[in-house]
């Protein structure tokens, strides 16, 4: 699969766990603050492979 589309998948799954915990945990929170909660998980999840992979020479 090439990059584009497995970020989107990502993007996509991410969205939907964030604005669900929110949901779950936190029901007074707004919609969008469980997008901005979704694209935290994206962004762990790239810094997670990031880090995991390491640096290939």
């Amino acid at each position: 699969m090439n990059a584009l589309l497995i970020f989107v998948v990502r993007l996509i799954l991410g969205l939907a766990f964030g604005i669900i915990l929110t949901r779950l945990f936190k029901p007074d929170w707004e919609i969008y603050q469980g997008a901005i909660m979704g694209l935290g998980l994206v962004a762990l999840a790239y810094g997670m492979s990031f880090f995991r992979t390491g640096k290939k020479e």
